[in-house]
């Protein structure tokens, strides 16, 4: 008989983090990251700091029709009862949740103007072609409808997509120019988040429960780790 006691997830990633802590890390000389999966077996990936505060700072236009890739989490989190319906784009048939299987780039079975709100959080970064993305996203938007978007300026090669899927990384500057080509400047807000050591602690694979308040807060425009992107058409 089995008397084990089943360890939580949060249990697990407390102890990798006691076995394997940041400081004697530093002090090696390894050139791998402690986590090759953007510390995602540490505890809470640590861009997503800054992706939820972005979203929890614009949660009231996540309201009426909205649309999100691969789930809609984040919508239901942030919109709440503001949303009226909430449907989730993949290109992937697979994905059961998926209400609409369709590519971003050309998405021919959306109507103008559909969406008062698109929530593309850490996406345009696996797309060839950002450009026909964004006139597509500025298409399905309603006038006054807006785009929420996260863009990483910082980060590993992805684990799922590979060396032959993961195109792009961001700044300030690429990302104004982008989405210029179809959305007003005086209609966007484009910002960075991050700072040197953010930076080194998500190359590295760290977690948020290995950074302090502090490090995560102070922002370095020199050294961005995230861009976010808000267009309202």
């Amino acid at each position: 008989m089995n008397n084990k006691i089943p360890l939580s997830d949060s249990t697990k990633k407390f102890i990798r983090r006691i076995l394997k802590p940041k400081f004697l890390y530093f002090l090696s000389h390894r050139t791998e990251p402690l986590s090759a999966y953007h510390g995602f077996d540490r505890g809470a990936p640590l861009d997503r700091f800054y992706i939820e505060n972005f979203l929890e700072g614009n949660k009231g236009l996540i309201k009426g029709v909205c649309l999100e890739l691969l789930n809609n989490d984040y919508t239901i989190k942030y919109g709440g009862t503001n949303v009226i319906k909430s449907g989730i784009l993949d290109i992937d048939s697979s994905n059961k949740n998926a209400t609409i299987i369709d590519d971003l780039r050309n998405l021919s079975s959306v109507a103008d103007n559909t969406y008062d709100c698109l929530i593309l959080t850490q996406v345009l970064q696996f797309i060839d072609d950002v450009p026909a993305v964004i006139s597509e996203c500025y298409r399905v938007l309603k006038p006054g409808g807006v785009i929420l978007a996260t863009l990483p300026s910082l980060s590993r090669v992805d684990p799922i997509s590979g060396v032959g899927g993961d195109f792009w990384r961001f700044t300030v500057a690429s990302a104004s120019y982008l989405f210029s080509k179809k959305f007003k400047p005086e209609q966007t807000e484009i910002k960075s988040f991050g700072n040197v050591r953010s930076g080194l602690y998500f190359y590295a694979g760290l977690a948020q429960e290995d950074a302090s308040t502090k490090t995560l807060k102070d922002n370095d425009p020199n050294f961005p780790l995230i861009i976010t992107v808000k267009a309202q058409k």
